[in-house]
Order: structure tokens, then sequence, then C-alpha cells
């Protein structure tokens, strides 16, 4: 897993994330909804952080 700044618009910037896993084909998607979850909520505080501090 990996996070990634990319400059967008004015004054912004994109937050990717790219996830590489190396599972049995069985298994993937299972643990892709897991993971999604858990990105999801780690992308959900980053961007809470980062407008908190853009605040201040």
């Amino acid at each position: 897993m990996s996070y990634v700044l990319v400059p967008w618009e004015r004054n912004t910037t994109r937050l990717l994330l790219k996830v590489v896993m190396q599972t049995p084909r069985w298994a993937a998607p299972g643990l892709s909804v897991g993971d999604l979850i858990m990105a999801r909520r780690q992308l959900l505080n980053l961007k809470q952080l980062a407008e908190r501090s853009r605040h201040r």
C-alpha cells in the first residue's frame, strides 16, 4: 500500500492510494473489500487532519 500526492487544480492536491497484493485468486475479492473499507477510513482521517490544519 502506498500513498502519492499529485498536484491538481489551483492550490490543491490529490491523494492517491495504490494497493498491490499477492494472494490466491479465490481470496482476492474478500481481501479487496476489507482493504477498501480500511483504506477509506484512513483516507477520511487524513482528509480531516489536512482540512483541520489548513484552517489554523
